[in-house]
């Protein structure tokens, strides 16, 4: 099958933006306030010293290495007395990887379509419904801060189920979970797997971690993107919302949510020792190279070409191949997935 001009799948997971906030006394939520910090950072690039990669000297003085640079930052920390801060965040689910949202070519639609239709009864979504309830559970999405004192994740489906995992800091992707986590974890994922793969429903859910910190502990919210430097303006930026009383709280962006819950692809490699975020090509941001390259044979554009005889392998062996959870994993995650044309 070859990819048609137009084709374009709307994502399955939406996460809204979350918000970091701790209660008072009287239980009123307030925020966790920027701070804004002027310092004198020592130098200590490289290129302070060197020019370009084979340690040629630049004529510096001592003196020129000593100097500090000053810089405009905003942090954010844990005001003394708070014990417990929440961060939180909703998350809608519909089942749009069933078929594409815009395609021009009826049997490109036809065909991943019944793709998508095989891999449901196969009951395919099972895995990639565990892998999203794992990463909710386990608080990926808290990135930085979840490392920390104690983190108690508790979420709340549209069906108002509860599910509460305690020390959630303790778990890991391939570690073993206890009783009362897996029985979360089991009946998160049942939800999903509706969620996933049910067009005719409306699902959410709302996601909330209790964290235990220290105070004047820092905590790590997104940053903006500054594309240019103004006087007077930080150079480091957090992102904000504003809540009910007028005062403005720290966030996280919905898209660094969505990374973190998309983090599911270990089918990379039958040796992988780590999942990465769906992405066509499998970027590994820590080690800068794409582990799905073309020289590989593994991306998405290479294997979705093979829609036919993925959909005649599951029918044949009663099994879906890794590849396929990963195809349909990028079709959940949405986007544009045109081939060009040729000229």
């Amino acid at each position: 099958m070859e990819l048609c001009t137009q084709l374009n799948y709307v994502r399955s997971l939406s996460a809204g933006k979350a918000y970091f906030y701790h209660l008072s006394k009287s239980g009123e939520m307030c925020p966790l306030e920027v701070d804004r910090t002027r310092l004198r950072a020592p130098k200590g690039g490289y290129a302070e010293a060197y020019k370009g990669s084979q340690f040629a000297a630049k004529n510096v003085a001592p003196q020129d290495l000593a100097y500090s640079n000053p810089q405009f930052i905003e942090e954010c920390y844990v005001k003394p007395g708070v014990d417990d801060i929440y961060c939180a965040f909703s998350l809608r689910i519909r089942a749009n990887s069933l078929e594409p949202d815009t395609c021009n070519d009826d049997e490109v639609r036809s065909k991943l379509s019944l793709l998508a239709k095989t891999y449901k009864e196969f009951n395919g979504y099972q895995e990639l419904a565990y892998r999203y309830a794992k990463n909710i559970l386990l608080g990926t999405w808290l990135w930085r801060n979840r490392e920390c004192r104690d983190v108690t994740i508790e979420v709340t489906t549209s069906e108002l189920d509860t599910f509460t995992v305690e020390h959630a800091q303790k778990l890991s992707w391939y570690g073993h979970w206890n009783e009362d986590s897996t029985v979360c974890l089991e009946r998160l994922t049942a939800y999903l797997i509706r969620a996933l793969s049910d067009p005719t429903e409306y699902f959410y859910m709302d996601v909330k971690a209790k964290i235990r910190v220290g105070w004047g502990d820092e905590i790590y919210p997104s940053q903006e993107f500054l594309d240019s430097r103004e006087d007077g303006v930080p150079t480091k930026q957090l992102a904000t919302l504003e809540l009910l009383n007028g005062k403005e709280t720290v966030a996280f962006h919905g898209q660094k949510i969505g990374a973190a819950l998309q983090s599911i692809d270990d089918w990379w490699h039958e040796e992988a020792d780590k999942p990465l975020r769906v992405n066509e090509y499998g970027a590994d941001k820590e080690y800068v190279i794409a582990r799905r390259h073309l020289v590989n044979g593994n991306n998405f554009y290479q294997l979705i070409r093979n829609t036919e005889s993925w959909i005649e392998s599951m029918n044949a062996s009663q099994t879906i191949p890794n590849d396929v959870h990963f195809i349909m994993s990028v079709l959940i995650k949405g986007g544009l997935f045109n081939c060009s044309k040729v000229r």
